[in-house]
């Protein structure tokens, strides 16, 4: 009868592949998640580098405002007249949905939306050039080129602005910056209707 021979050597080499095997499944398991991780934070750069790209190249330029007087001897402005533009390197701008806002420090006329009659709550828009033909009162949409008046209804028994008092006036488009333009009336309106505060 042969004698069972004992060998200790397969027993660790067994051993050494278990270890191998959970170390390769350790690795598969965490290059998954990197993979998967990597993938979500590419769509959330590209999400945001497109939003930014909207809102850099988005934007409205403001190029005057002028307040509006029916007589020469009013002490406010009755209209608030805004001309604009859109921005070099812009694209189309609704129109429709920008938001306006106003105030004299004291009163203020808040979220003023794009209406095709002007009133306390709503703005109206006049297209003074449209060389891309995008300009419509049902659809405002200026493109590069464009210059639009944009008239904001301030009556006296809302909101007044005498000579010498603060304003500020704020566009917020729906994509882009918005645009603040704030100072003083001047010290005297003189004799004229239409008197330019900005």
């Amino acid at each position: 009868m042969k004698a069972l021979i004992k060998n200790e050597d397969a027993q660790a080499g067994i051993g050494t592949l278990i270890i191998f095997i959970a170390m390769v499944l350790v690795a598969a398991v965490a290059a998954a998640v990197l993979i998967s991780t990597s993938g979500t934070l590419q769509q959330k750069a590209q999400k945001t580098g497109t939003e930014t790209i909207a809102d850099v190249s988005t934007n409205l330029k403001v190029l005057s405002l002028v307040g509006y007087r029916i007589n020469n001897t009013d002490t406010s402005f009755t209209q608030i007249n805004a001309t604009i533009e859109v921005a070099p390197g812009a694209g189309n701008i609704d129109l429709s949905q920008l938001r306006i806002s106003i105030t004299n420090g004291t009163a203020m006329i808040n979220n003023m939306g794009y209406g095709t009659t002007l009133s306390a709550t709503n703005f109206t828009v006049t297209a003074l050039r449209d060389p891309g033909g995008t300009f419509s009162s049902a659809s405002p949409v200026i493109s590069s080129g464009s210059l639009v008046a944009v008239t904001i209804d301030t009556p006296n028994a809302t909101i007044a602005f005498p000579v010498r008092s603060a304003y500020s006036v704020s566009l917020i488009p729906e994509v882009g910056t918005p645009i603040v333009i704030s100072g003083n009336t001047p010290s005297t309106y003189g004799t004229a209707n239409y008197v330019t505060i900005g």
